[in-house]
């Protein structure tokens, strides 16, 4: 007769398990949601936020993602964080949401319009972007329509500060110089996706085959690591760097070039957000998240990979991926006769 000494696990995700020919369980815990999931943002490398379809709302708490209530249905496309205890969220026919540190709450709107980007630069000042060039501000009190350049849709939006940030979209790049938005040549002429800003006078736009740098002067073409559609940047400094796209593939700023590193999935890859050099997070379709080691992309939420169950007198090691300190680490499963 054999006995089996297991581990427990809490049930925190769905939980899949089958079986192959050679007795291989394997145990796929999956993300918490299904629905495609359009933005990541960190506070800290315990604390962020991911939001997509259907107004879902995922928290990372530093050992799990699991589905935080939201106040609205519609699709949340971006996420923007002040600090722990203030962020707004924005997505379809002008939805906008507010992090209390408690809650997300619904907030009133200027527009039914789409939006799609948004950007604060403190709990006072803040910006979003959506369809038909619209471009709306947070002024500390409420939000408010401002005049924009444009009809065209716009994309993304990263502020440097009061008086200087961009946005992007189809072909479209634009400043605020502190006092007005105004259109920007954009000389490649190139479809653009993201915009992440280091300062005023370094950062970096994405798009369609494009990987493109402001040097506080102009805008220049770098080489880009992919011909296809590069869906969002996250800059930690000037030599570092992450960009992610719509097929799964993932890029690294080193500095001097853009080099592609493994990644862990073919879905679409729709935002990445990095805390630091060893910590960081992308996520995409269907519910998509993987995180970033320090060495690899990995998908943090299948929190058990494998267990063997073999016949007779064994010891066998189950690589777990510790969520706490995202390295795995062995735990034991004896069984015996």
């Amino acid at each position: 007769m054999k006995a089996f000494l297991f581990f427990a696990i809490p049930l925190m995700c769905t939980c899949v398990i089958a079986a192959n020919a050679n007795g291989l369980v394997v145990i796929n815990w999956t993300s918490p949601t299904i629905d495609n999931l359009y933005s990541v943002r960190m506070v800290s490398a315990s604390e962020g936020w991911a939001m997509g379809n259907g107004g879902t709302i995922l928290k990372w708490d530093g050992i799990d993602w699991h589905i935080w209530p939201s106040p609205t249905t519609r699709r949340i496309l971006s996420v923007s964080l002040v600090s722990a205890d203030e962020g707004w969220a924005v997505g379809d026919s002008g939805a906008v949401i507010r992090w209390n540190g408690t809650s997300w709450n619904d907030w009133a709107s200027p527009t039914a319009f789409q939006l799609n980007s948004i950007s604060m630069v403190n709990a006072s000042d803040g910006w979003a972007v959506g369809s038909g060039g619209t471009i709306v501000r947070w002024n500390g009190k409420n939000w408010s329509n401002s005049v924009s350049p444009t009809a065209g849709s716009l994309w993304s939006i990263h502020m440097t500060g009061h008086d200087d940030g961009w946005a992007v979209g189809w072909g479209l790049v634009i400043r605020w110089n502190g006092t007005d938005w105004s259109a920007w040549t954009n000389p490649f002429y190139k479809d653009l996706a993201s915009v992440f800003m280091l300062n005023a006078d370094d950062g970096w736009v994405v798009g369609l085959g494009a990987t493109i740098r402001w040097n506080g002067t102009a805008w220049n073409e770098v080489a880009s690591p992919f011909g296809g559609w590069l869906t969002s940047v996250f800059m930690l400094n000037t030599n570092d760097g992450w960009t992610v796209s719509n097929t799964g593939m993932i890029f690294r700023w080193n500095g001097t070039d853009w080099n592609n590193c493994a990644s862990p999935t073919t879905e679409r890859l729709l935002s990445v957000s990095m805390t630091s050099e060893t910590s960081g997070w992308a996520v995409g379709y269907n519910g998509t998240i993987i995180g970033w080691t320090g060495t690899e992309w990995v998908p943090e939420l299948s929190t058990s990979k494998l267990m063997l169950l073999l016949t007779g007198t064994t010891l066998a090691t189950i690589t777990l991926a510790h969520k706490a300190s995202r390295k795995r680490e062995p735990i034991r499963l004896i069984t015996s006769v």
